[in-house]
């Protein structure tokens, strides 16, 4: 049995020396810049499975940036092929130690937008994480964190267009798993939603305390299937 409880880091260490977040400029965006920046972010990456390792950390969550603007239609998508033994070296030393990747793109995908404009880019950002995941070869464990996103003045219609959009793009279960979120969707209609797409729902505590909602500890494990669960928990107030 592993004494250790299974934690994780995201984004950076606590001094912020080591980092899979730095970013530019959407104003100074070039092929040079982002390929600076993210063989940094990168190669700090492999120091940080390293820093991981000796304090018995088993999870990390990748930054949003750690390709800066990756999805967006002026990214030069021949700097994948640059970054190739960048990850080459990511991949040799995960492979030794195995930590669970996970990333957490930002409130602006709306899978259930009623705008087709802020799907597409939606999807796009999906697209990049999990390329991003696949070129870390994540495997079985790796998680895209996704809130269902606003309610746009009808749940049931949003959930509606969110599921046809899952429905239509088949490579989102291989990672996504959704969150409940502190405002829209409780843990209980998030968790109806990740039980229609069959993928994982990630119980918040934080968001749950905020936006509370009746729900069962079993019900959200079950939605794992064979997978482990993964849950978010945060301290508030003093001390935190």
């Amino acid at each position: 049995m592993n004494k250790y409880p299974r934690l994780g880091l995201f984004c950076s260490t606590n001094d912020g020396k080591l980092s899979t977040n730095r970013t530019i400029k959407l104003s100074s965006l070039s092929k040079e810049k982002a390929l600076d920046i993210a063989r940094k972010n990168i190669n700090d990456f492999t120091s940080v499975i390293e820093f991981c390792n000796e304090r018995h950390i088993t999870m990390f969550r990748l930054g949003n940036s750690c390709i800066p603007f990756a999805s967006h239609l002026d990214f030069d998508k021949s700097i994948w092929n640059e970054l190739t033994p960048d990850f080459e070296k990511v991949k040799r030393s995960n492979l030794k130690h195995n930590l669970r990747l996970t990333i957490h793109p930002g409130q602006f995908i709306q899978l259930g937008s009623k705008n087709p404009k802020v799907v597409e880019s939606s999807l796009r950002e999906l697209e990049y994480c999990t390329r991003l995941l696949d070129s870390f070869e994540a495997g079985h464990t790796g998680i895209i964190t996704l809130h269902i996103g606003g309610s746009n003045g009808d749940k049931k219609a949003t959930i509606d267009r969110f599921c046809k959009v899952f429905e239509q793009n088949s490579w989102l279960k291989k990672y996504l798993a959704l969150e409940n979120d502190e405002y829209n969707f409780t843990a209980q209609e998030t968790l109806e939603v990740a039980n229609r797409c069959d993928i994982g729902m990630i119980f918040d505590i934080f968001h749950h305390y905020i936006n509370p909602s009746e729900i069962s500890w079993k019900d959200i494990k079950n939605s794992w299937k064979n997978a482990r669960a993964k849950v978010h928990i945060s301290s508030q107030g003093d001390g935190k």
